[in-house]
C-alpha cells in the first residue's frame, strides 16, 4: 500500500533516471562558478584547490540539512538549554559531512569512481524509495492531529496520501525537495565507491576471514570449557560454535498460579529448601490432571507445535519456534529442565518434569550443529566486514591527508560552532559519510521473553 502511495502517479514522483540525470546535471553547475567566495558560503577551501567555488560548501546547503534534522528529531528550539550542546555538536557533524562530501565528489572523479553501472542505480533507487516510503509512514501521526490542519481524514488510502502531502510540505519549510534525498544516497554510493578504491592497494585476502573466524572458534570454545554458564549467557557465542550434544528443546508449560509460586519463591529466599519442595510437590498435584491430558493427547498423535500453541504458558514461545538450545553442563535452565533435556534418547522423545514455573512437557526438538554452510555464511560476513573496515581504514586516511591539503575555513559564527571542536571533528570524523536521512532514523530493538528457565 505504501509502494503504491509512494509512486502514484508519474505526475507526482518523477522517474528515477530522470531524477538521477537533473542530480548529475546540478553537479555539473557546481564546478563551473566563479572563485570569488560569497557572503553565503558556510565552508571554504584556502589549500590549493582547482576550483574552490566547486568546492565550496553554501550555508543553504548547510541549512537545509540541519533543518530537516531538528524536523526528524522534533526540536522546535535548538537553544534550549536541554538540547543546545546536542544541536551545537550536530551542526559541527553536518558541516564536516559536507566539507567530506564535496572532497569525495572530486577524488571520485579523479579516481575514475563517479560513475555508476545499471546495478548501482539500481540499489540506490531501491535506498531512496525505502527511506521515502518509511518517511511517509512516519507522518501519518500528523494527520488528524488536531493542529496538523488537516481536517478529518478517514480511510488507510486517504490518511497515506494526506501524509505524504504533510511530508512534502515539511521537506518545503526545510528548503527541500525529495531530489535533496535522492543526492543523499548518490553521495553515500559514491562514498563507498571511493572507500572501495581506495582499499585496493591493500586488498583483504579470503583466508584472513577463515584465520579470524579460527581465532574466534577457538575463544569460544575456551570460554565454555572455563565456564559453560558464561558460554550461555552471550548469544554471540552461540552463533558461532555449538558444543557437541548441544541440543534444541522444546516444551509445553503450564505454570503454577500466583499463590503457589510466590509461596515457592518465599520458601526459598528464607533457605527453606523442604518447605519450597513440599509447597512445590503440592503446586504439581494440582496441576497433574492438565498436564497428562496434554501428554495423553502426544501420546495419541497430537502435534506438539499446534498444542504449545493451544496450551502452553511460556511467553517465549514465538520468539523462539525451534526450541531452546540446551547445553552439556549448562546452568541457565532449572536443573530438572536441563536433566530432563539430556535424558532424552532420541529426536522426538518427550518427557514431564516439574520446576518452580510450573508443569514442563519436554521434548527433544533436534541436534543443534553448526554446519558446513553456516560456518561458510558466517566466514563470508566476516570476510565482507574486514574488507569494509579496511575500505573505511584507509578513506580515513586519505580523507585526513585531504582535509589538510583543502585546508577548509568555516564561518563559525553563523554556524554557532567552536572553532576548536570543528577542527578536532575534522581528524577524527573524516570517515563521516552520514547524512541528515541517515544520522536521523531510530533506533529499534527488540526482545524476547522467556520462561523456560
Amino acid at each position: 500500500m505504501i509502494q503504491g502511495a509512494v509512486r502514484s502517479g508519474k505526475d507526482k514522483i518523477m522517474h528515477f533516471r530522470k531524477i538521477a540525470a537533473g542530480a548529475a546535471a546540478i553537479m555539473m553547475a557546481l564546478v563551473c562558478g566563479c572563485s570569488v567566495r560569497s557572503s553565503s558560503d558556510a565552508a571554504w577551501p584556502t589549500g590549493k584547490v582547482s576550483d574552490k567555488k566547486a568546492l565550496t560548501v553554501s550555508y543553504d546547503a548547510f541549512s537545509k540539512e540541519y533543518k530537516y534534522w531538528l524536523l526528524v528529531n522534533q526540536i522546535p528550539d535548538d537553544t534550549a538549554d536541554e538540547v543546545k550542546d546536542k544541536c551545537r555538536s550536530q551542526r559541527e557533524s553536518i558541516i564536516n559531512y559536507l566539507v567530506n562530501e564535496k572532497i569525495v565528489l572530486e577524488q571520485a572523479k579523479n579516481y575514475g569512481v563517479d560513475q555508476f553501472t545499471d546495478e548501482e542505480l539500481d540499489s540506490i533507487e531501491s535506498d531512496y524509495n525505502s527511506y521515502i516510503e518509511s518517511s511517509i509512514e512516519s507522518f501519518r501521526s500528523y494527520v488528524n492531529a488536531g493542529e496538523s490542519g488537516t481536517g478529518e481524514v478517514s480511510g488507510d488510502a486517504a490518511i497515506l496520501e494526506e501524509a505524504e502531502k504533510i511530508f512534502d510540505e515539511k521537506l518545503t519549510e526545510c528548503g527541500m525537495t525529495r531530489d535533496d534525498i535522492l543526492m543523499w544516497y548518490r553521495n553515500a554510493k559514491t562514498a563507498d565507491k571511493l572507500k572501495a578504491k581506495l582499499a585496493e592497494d591493500d586488498p583483504v585476502e579470503y583466508s584472513d576471514a577463515e584465520e579470524q573466524y579460527s581465532e574466534i572458534v577457538a575463544g569460544i570454545k575456551q570460554v565454555y570449557e572455563n565456564s559453560p554458564a558464561d558460554y550461555e549467557q552471550d548469544l554471540y557465542y552461540k552463533y558461532y560454535w555449538l558444543p557437541d550434544n548441544a541440543r534444541m528443546i522444546k516444551h509445553i508449560l503450564i505454570k503454577f498460579d500466583s499463590d503457589d509460586s510466590a509461596e515457592i519463591t518465599a520458601c526459598r529466599g528464607n533457605n527453606d529448601e523442604a518447605g519450597a519442595e513440599k509447597a512445590r510437590e503440592k503446586a504439581l498435584e494440582n496441576l497433574r490432571p492438565r498436564i497428562e491430558e496434554i501428554k495423553n493427547m502426544l501420546d495419541n498423535g497430537a502435534d506438539f507445535d499446534e498444542l504449545a500453541k493451544e496450551y502452553s504458558e511460556d511467553t517465549g514461545l514465538s520468539s523462539n519456534p525451534d526450541g531452546y538450545l540446551v547445553v552439556p553442563n549448562g546452568e541457565t535452565y532449572y536443573k530438572e529442565f536441563q536433566q530432563a533435556a539430556y535424558e532424552l534418547q532420541n529426536v522426538g522423545d518427550y518427557i514431564l518434569v516439574g520446576t518452580d514455573l510450573g508443569w514442563h512437557v519436554v521434548m527433544y526438538a533436534a541436534d543443534a550443529v553448526m554446519t558446513e554452510e553456516n560456518e561458510k555464511a558466517l566466514i563470508d560476513a566476516i570476510y565482507e566486514n574486514m574488507q569494509s573496515n579496511a575500505a573505511t581504514s584507509a578513506y580515513n586516511t586519505a580523507m585526513q591527508g585531504w582535509r589538510t591539503e583543502y585546508a577548509y575555513d568555516f564561518d563559525y559564527a553563523k554556524l554557532d560552532i567552536n572553532e576548536s571542536d570543528t577542527a578536532e571533528a575534522a581528524s577524527t570524523t573524516a570517515s563521516t559519510t552520514a547524512s541528515a536521512a541517515e544520522s536521523s532514523v531510530p533506533e529499534q530493538t527488540s526482545s524476547a521473553e522467556s520462561t523456560a528457565a
